[in-house]
């Protein structure tokens, strides 16, 4: 069922926010599970999905994951990270509307925007893979994986509540574990800096993204240079940025957002013990 780039879904009152998949089968269904179980009316995975549909394993993974959301009655949508077969999106690149993968996986592509339960989404996949030397080019690898200026353009300078982004814009300073050769570093900044931008454009209330595998909440802070000419005074704004871990992780791996105050909520520290 390929949704309606025109459809408001203004009905939709809780969406569940997914960090890093990586085609890991039961993580991914069980995601169908704790949106049901926690009263979300859809799942939006935020790249690293696993898309690998030209080989036989990730055909499966696509077939079992679309009757686990089928059988609960929701639908997945993912953005594309940088571990997700490029060569196979492409046909995607210029869209900007959802495109259906499977009935109940949809694809999002750079740039595609939506109204969720009165909230304007933006959504911005890519990113720069720091283990590119382990990787093999056209098998899990894609030159095409990091964020261009093109992408920039589409998502274009409207307002947004939320942008759902792979990497985290350039200004969120967190331990990632990472030290990166400087090379790969500037890369990475290169790609983070453009998200950057966006965020400053489009000064959306709540930034959601995945890449690191690390969990935060930071609030972003810049200079609003239209303000600040318009004002004459130094204006600043902000907006809040929510870091998900990846695939196993109970904990940081996924967060309910409320669309009601594009607030998320994250699971307790604890999970609860069944009996």
């Amino acid at each position: 069922m390929m949704p309606d780039p025109t459809t408001r879904c203004d009905d939709m009152r809780h969406v569940l926010v997914a960090g890093d998949t990586h085609g890991n089968t039961r993580w991914t269904c069980h995601l169908a599970a704790l949106a049901g179980a926690n009263g979300c009316e859809l799942v939006v995975q935020v790249g690293d999905f696993g898309y690998f549909p030209r080989v036989s394993e990730g055909e499966r993974f696509l077939d079992d994951v679309d009757a686990a959301f089928a059988a609960a009655g929701l639908e997945l949508w993912f953005i594309d990270g940088n571990h997700d077969d490029h060569a196979a999106l492409a046909v995607n690149r210029g869209s900007t509307g959802p495109v259906a993968i499977r009935d109940r996986i949809v694809h999002l592509p750079r740039g595609c925007r939506l109204q969720l339960g009165g909230l304007q989404f933006g959504f911005l996949g890519g990113a720069f893979s720091v283990d590119w030397r382990d990787r093999r080019i056209g098998q899990d690898w894609w030159p095409t994986e990091a964020i261009d200026r093109s992408d920039v353009e589409r998502i274009g300078t409207a307002a947004l509540d939320v942008l759902v982004t792979h990497d985290a814009p350039g200004g969120v300073h967190f331990h990632s574990g990472w030290r990166l050769p400087p090379d790969d570093q500037a890369r990475a900044d290169e790609n983070r800096a453009l998200l950057a931008e966006v965020v400053a454009a489009t000064h959306p209330r709540l930034v959601v993204h995945g890449h690191w595998h690390h969990a935060h909440d930071t609030e972003l802070a810049w200079i609003d240079r239209a303000a600040t000419e318009r004002t004459g005074e130094l204006t600043w704004a902000s907006t809040h940025v929510a870091g998900l871990g990846s695939d196993g992780d109970d904990i940081h791996g996924w967060a309910v957002l409320d669309l009601a105050t594009a607030g998320v909520r994250r699971p307790p520290l604890t999970p609860p013990v069944c009996s």
